[in-house]
């Protein structure tokens, strides 16, 4: 009996190590895939968890494109890891993960073919809110997005992201995620 128990441990410890979550709570998507990696892209921009954002995004090669119509003043047309990550913390740390929703449409999104490396992923609609209590105000932000992944050992993260705005009338665009990212980009906000 105790051999059978052994065997049940062993066998739910290895399926628990194939799946990685954000917050421990059992829903872990598997980073292994690249739905499982865009799942939970969404799920720590709706949780704030810097550690898992870090986690998805490549620390060398990492690259956000700006919509070019957000590149003015202070914003720049690219930046690196160090710039997404601080910024993202101070998102977090100003508004609070309560007031932040992301979404994603993956309705489209298929995994590579069995043994690829690389994963180029076009025009993922996006719908982001930011609530900013201090002036109470909603940020809107409704645009599509390219990705580009890497596998890294098993699991794929995310080497290049391209921001696009969505254009409702001739002149007229909502802002973009980069546009968003762009009112909280700048020093340790912590």
């Amino acid at each position: 009996m105790g051999k059978f128990i052994s065997l049940a441990v062993a066998a739910l410890l290895l399926c628990l190590s194939c799946t990685t979550g954000t917050d421990g709570d059992g829903n872990g998507y598997d980073q292994t895939t690249v739905l499982g990696t865009l799942n939970m892209f969404t799920d720590v921009w709706n949780s704030g968890d810097v550690d898992a954002y870090e986690g998805l995004l490549d620390e060398e090669n990492f690259t956000f494109h700006f919509d070019p119509a957000d590149v003015w003043g202070d914003v720049p047309a690219f930046w690196g890891y160090d710039e997404e990550i601080q910024t993202y913390r101070n998102l977090f740390s100003q508004v609070g993960a309560s007031n932040v929703s992301a979404q994603l449409d993956l309705s489209d999104v298929s995994e590579p073919e069995e043994g690829a490396d690389t994963c180029a992923l076009d025009d993922i609609p996006y719908l982001l809110y930011v609530y900013l209590p201090d002036l109470d105000a909603v940020l809107k932000a409704v645009g599509r997005l390219d990705l580009q992944l890497e596998k890294r050992g098993r699991e794929w993260v995310v080497t290049e992201w391209t921001d696009y705005s969505i254009v409702h009338l001739p002149g007229i665009y909502e802002v973009s995620w980069g546009g968003l990212k762009g009112y909280f980009m700048g020093g340790d906000d912590e």
